[in-house]
């Protein structure tokens, strides 16, 4: 394609839209999205540092649950030994992340 025609191209395409519109549905369904976003950023940022959010709490037990699965499956082959340490790690995962979470509710924020 030379220069010219390139150009003539660019003329005739300039008015034309650049991709597909989303449908009604899709666009109304994406702004109620982002309200809802935007409302849940607005309450966690109203609850403060150190919140136990239910988001907060869900991560918490997962990870606690996974540090769990992971030392128990280490000590697999003796079996009742294997679920005790697996038990008492995800107890004391839960238990530090919980401190954790304790302590940054009493660190001050910076004033500014």
């Amino acid at each position: 394609m030379s220069r010219e025609e390139r150009r003539a191209y660019e003329r005739q395409m300039k008015s034309m839209e650049r991709g597909p519109a989303l449908p009604p549905a899709a666009k109304a369904r994406a702004e109620r999205n982002a309200a809802k976003r935007a409302r849940r950023k607005q309450q966690e940022a109203a609850a403060g540092p150190g919140a136990f959010t239910r988001r907060w709490l869900i991560r918490t037990l997962i990870f606690s649950f996974l540090a769990g699965f992971l030392a128990f499956s280490l000590g697999w082959p003796e079996m009742p030994r294997a679920m005790y340490i697996g038990l008492a790690v995800g107890v004391v995962v839960l238990g530090l992340l919980v401190g954790l979470r304790l302590l940054q509710r009493r660190v001050q924020p910076p004033a500014t």
